[in-house]
Parts: C-alpha cells; sequence; structure tokens
C-alpha cells in the first residue's frame, strides 16, 4: 500500500481526531463495548482462541532480528503461569537498529508518518479481544475493562497523541519567502524550517496498566520522528507485545524499516532498563509506575539533558460535605474504590468529612458514622452482586499489593469495612479481595498521605469542609495526585474548593453521581495528569507531550 493511498484512506479519521481535541466534545473512534454486533459475532471466541493458542509458546509476531535468547515470567492474578516468551535483546543492539531505522523514519513528513500510524491502530484493533485476554490475564482487570481499557481507550488516546503531534508539527509553514524593507531597497532571505527528532524514546510500561499507560508516549515518540523502544514491564508484555507486532507490519508494508518500534523484554532479576535509561542515545523517556523508580529515572536522565515524561503515583482524596442523593453519591464513591480493587493512579483513597456531617438535599445530615456505614453498605451491595463484583474488583496483580492490607490492618485503626477473598467464576485460585476501609485519625496524616496502592482506603474526619480541602490541597503540593473528587452543593464551595486544588496542581471533579467515575480520563476532552504536581509532569495529551520530543531548526539563504 503506498503512503499516498494511506494518507486518503485516514484523513478523515485525523480530521476528526483534530477537530475532537479542538472542540473537547465526546469523541470516540473505536467503541467501547465489547459487542459482537460491532466487532463481529465471532471476534470473542477468535480472541479467547488465539490467547489460548499463544500460552505456552514463543511470541513469534515481533519483526526484529531473531535472537537465541528468550525471557518470559508471566503469571495471571487469576492463578496460572502463561508461559508465553518474548526474544531478548541487549541494550546496544536495540539501540544500533533504532539509529538505523530513523534515518527514513525521520525523513518522512508529519502527515505520512501520522498515515501510517493510524493504519497500524486500525490493524492492530481487529486484535481487540485477544489483547483485552491478555491484559485480563497480566493484569487481574476483568475482562470487560480490561477491554476497554487496553482496546478502545488506549487506541483512542494513541490517535490523540498522533493527532497532537500532527497538530503541533503542521501549525505553521516549513517555507517562506522572507522580505525586509530597507528604504529604497530590501532584502530577501529563502527560509526553510525543519523539524528534528531529538532521537531514541523509551517507553518504560507499567504492570496494571501495559498498553493504556504505553501508547500515549509509544505513539508520540513515533508521530514526531523518533524511533522508540518500548520496555515493558516483566509481568504484563503480552499485551503491548500484539500492539507494538502490528505497529511493526505496518512499517514494514510501506518499506520503512520495522525497528522504528522495538519491544525490550526484560526479566525482574535480570532488568534493562536502567541500562537504557543511562545510554546516551537514548534523548526521550515516558515512565509510568511506581514513585520509587520514578525518583530514580529522574535522577539519572534530567542532569544528562534527556527530556523526561513521568506519571508516578500521588494520594487521591475525596471531600464530602453535601450531597443531592446520598445514595448515589456513594454508590459513585464506593464503585470508584472498588474499580479494579484500587490498582489505578487515579483511584481515591482517602475520604475526608466534616465533623458536623454530610448535608442530604431532602434536609437530613449524615453524622460522620452514618456516612462510614452507608459506604460500606454500597460497597457491599457492590461486591456481593454476582453479575457485577467479581468483574470489577477483578484481580490484585502483584502479591506485594494484597500483603499491603495486611499492613493497614497491623496499624491498628478502627475497621469500617473489612477485607475479604471475593471468588472468580472460573478461577478458584484468584488473587481477588475487597476493599478495606479504615478510619484514620486526622492527626496520622503520615499514613493516609502515604500512597496504599490497591485495595485501601481511609476516611477522615475533618473541623470543617474548609480545614478537609486545605488539608487535601496541602497532601497534593506534598505527594501529588491525579485525581480529587469533592462533594458541596454550595457553589461558594465549589468555587472555593477548586480555586484551591487547581492552585495545588491537581485537577477536580464535583459531586459525580451517575455512571461517570473520577478513576475514568476520557481521550479527546479530559487531560490525564495536570503535570502540575508531584504525581508527574506528563499530561495525556497536551502540547508540551509532543513537542518536547523534536525541534526547529532553520535554514536561511540569501536570495
Amino acid at each position: 500500500m503506498s503512503l499516498a493511498s494511506l494518507i486518503e484512506r485516514h484523513a478523515p479519521t485525523l480530521a476528526a481526531a483534530a477537530e475532537a481535541n479542538r472542540t473537547r466534545t465526546f469523541f470516540a473512534h473505536w467503541p467501547e463495548p465489547p459487542s459482537g454486533k460491532i466487532y463481529g459475532e465471532t471476534a470473542s471466541a477468535d480472541g479467547e482462541a488465539a490467547f489460548k493458542a499463544q500460552l505456552n509458546t514463543p511470541f513469534t509476531r515481533l519483526l526484529q532480528g531473531a535472537t537465541p535468547d528468550a525471557v518470559g515470567e508471566e503469571q495471571s492474578p487469576y492463578g496460572f503461569d502463561l508461559g508465553i516468551t518474548y526474544p531478548y535483546t541487549d541494550v546496544d543492539t536495540l539501540v544500533l537498529r533504532a539509529n538505523h531505522a530513523k534515518l527514513t523514519w525521520a525523513t518522512l513528513t508529519p502527515l505520512e508518518r501520522a498515515s501510517i500510524l493510524v493504519e497500524a491502530l486500525e490493524r492492530a484493533s481487529k486484535h481487540f479481544f485477544e489483547i483485552g485476554f491478555a491484559t485480563q490475564h497480566t493484569t487481574g482487570q476483568g475482562f470487560v475493562m480490561a477491554f476497554q481499557a487496553s482496546g478502545p481507550h488506549a487506541f483512542d488516546r494513541a490517535l490523540e497523541a498522533v493527532s497532537v503531534a500532527l497538530e503541533a508539527q503542521t501549525s505553521s509553514t516549513d517555507a517562506v519567502t522572507w522580505t525586509k524593507p530597507m528604504g529604497k531597497i530590501s532584502v530577501t532571505i529563502e527560509k526553510s524550517y525543519v523539524i528534528r527528532p531529538k532521537g531514541i524514546n523509551l517507553v518504560i510500561g507499567c504492570s496494571t496498566f501495559p498498553v493504556w499507560n504505553t501508547v500515549p508516549g509509544m505513539f508520540a515518540g513515533l508521530a514526531t520522528g523518533n524511533p522508540v523502544i518500548v520496555k515493558s514491564h516483566p509481568g504484563a508484555t503480552y499485551p503491548i507485545a500484539i500492539v507494538i507486532a502490528e505497529v511493526q507490519r505496518a512499517l514494514a508494508d510501506v518499506g520503512v524499516d520495522p525497528h522504528v518500534i522495538q519491544l525490550a523484554a526484560d526479566t525482574v532479576g535480570a532488568p534493562i532498563g536502567l541500562d537504557l535509561v543511562r545510554h546516551h542515545e537514548v534523548r526521550i523517556i515516558d515512565y509510568t509506575g511506581g514513585p520509587v523508580f520514578g525518583a530514580t529515572v529522574e535522577r539519572e536522565a534530567l542532569p544528562l539533558g534527556k527530556t523526561v515524561y513521568t506519571e508516578k503515583a500521588g494520594v487521591n482524596c475525596v471531600v464530602v460535605e453535601s450531597v443531592k442523593d446520598a445514595n448515589a453519591a456513594f454508590d459513585n464513591i464506593a464503585f470508584a474504590l472498588s474499580l479494579y480493587s484500587g490498582q489505578m493512579c487515579t483511584a481515591p483513597q482517602n475520604i475526608f468529612v466534616p465533623a458536623t456531617g454530610v448535608k442530604v438535599a431532602d434536609g437530613t445530615v449524615l453524622a460522620p458514622a452514618d456516612v462510614a456505614r452507608l459506604l460500606a453498605e454500597r460497597i457491599d451491595a457492590l461486591v456481593h452482586n454476582e453479575k457485577a463484583g467479581p468483574g470489577t474488583l477483578g484481580a490484585i496483580q502483584n502479591e506485594r499489593t494484597a500483603d499491603r492490607v495486611g499492613e493497614a490492618l497491623d496499624l491498628g485503626f478502627e475497621i469500617i469495612r473489612p477485607s475479604a477473598f471475593v471468588q472468580q467464576p472460573g478461577f478458584d485460585q484468584a488473587r481477588s479481595i475487597s476493599p478495606l476501609v479504615l478510619w484514620a485519625p486526622v492527626d496520622r496524616a503520615d499514613v493516609y498521605e502515604r500512597e496504599w496502592f490497591g485495595p485501601v482506603a481511609f476516611m477522615v474526619v475533618t473541623e470543617s469542609f474548609d480545614d478537609a480541602v486545605e488539608r487535601v490541597a496541602a497532601s497534593v503540593r506534598a505527594h501529588g495526585a491525579l485525581t480529587t473528587l469533592v462533594y458541596t452543593t454550595d457553589e461558594r464551595k465549589q468555587d472555593a474548593a477548586a480555586e484551591a486544588l487547581v492552585d495545588a496542581g491537581a485537577p477536580v471533579a464535583f459531586n459525580f453521581d451517575s455512571f461517570v467515575w473520577v478513576n475514568q480520563s476520557a481521550a479527546f476532552s479530559d487531560y490525564h495528569g495536570a503535570g502540575a504536581n508531584p504525581a508527574g509532569n506528563a499530561t495525556f495529551a497536551d502540547i508540551q507531550f509532543v513537542t518536547g520530543r523534536y525541534n526547529v531548526i532553520g535554514i536561511r539563504k540569501q536570495a
């Protein structure tokens, strides 16, 4: 297929994405329901069959040089080993191949690159169901969430990054005849502007969202002309490997070296992430994961002048002062706490309630004890729902996350809602537990201002609404946050809270009580991550997310 035909084929998609980025209204290129009516009546069965066929065999779909070595240590949180191996490539070879591949990739126009990448996404979307099963059994997400998060939602984020990159690179002319009047004479200079990619873009993936958190940086790097190396998490390689393989094939089909994008697989015992971070040819780094290693990446890379985009972790908080409908509000909070067992960088952890209680629109006031009881009831109603509960909770990706529940119990805090094992139908060995909610004394900020990644939450009673907002703002400044959620029907208090929390550098949501949850971030509309607090400096996908990956260099010729 020629580049011209790809440009023509995908022009409507790129135009629609650009318009959505400008207007911020709802737009989804790929439908989110895992429906046979949308994706084909046999799509789910075919995807499951592909998943099962891949188990206990080498992953051979990648178009990157053969290697005698293979690695693989993925284990399903639902209780079995995947047994898949991936080609192992040393750092120097990865870099050598990337540098060779960039020679042609960087010479393509931004539109040509964008069109190839949209083609790659369309091809990879044919594997949404296999990607869903692969995500479920590497991360522990329930299948529907795994399908959506690693499929349509992730691909929309990738398209968003491509669209923003294309807009940024084409926002001004690439050549001009410049004439300066100088009295009776004038001077004319022919000027042109060259976009020069910065170099190899390393993307370090995480274990809980191996596609959603990887593709924004991956596609932003590619769209701006850089070769990309994806260092996947050893526990969650399969889902992103499928995507990378399809991108490589799309590149090869138009005569581009597929090593423009490479998978770097390693093991927990022999990691190569830091070696890649330190390599002098790696000039851009995208990192998603825990704050400890994230700080190491920054400490190693920033003094070397590398561009670093991070999404680490923070402490997300909820303030509840007044609500229109108590059951609806706490249903929303309960779901946000329970979704994927709190293993989301956007999941709430701390719930602040004024000592005077929570006012309800019907005139009743819920004392803090009543609020705690209501929250526990709403969590129970979800968890014990045989149809919705297990899939919403999913399984715990890492044993250390499950162990954190025991650490929280050792604090000796009063229990609002105990955690318990949850049966996952068809998977008796699944590592699945329901949320633990504890009372936390207001003076124990040393505990609740620490991130307790996983199914652990704290309720804290404060003097007042203003006191709660001040504490959340201080927590954001000190520890970061990806989300904040505030319930108040008082518009003056909404304005004050918005000012305080935005000033602290965190996005804020108000009065969510329907079928949108604070955990969620919509491509083309929500900027994921403010980039303005210690939780990370990246925003999916604002203009800075792409412009830091290239430079514009001028050429002037005397006419």
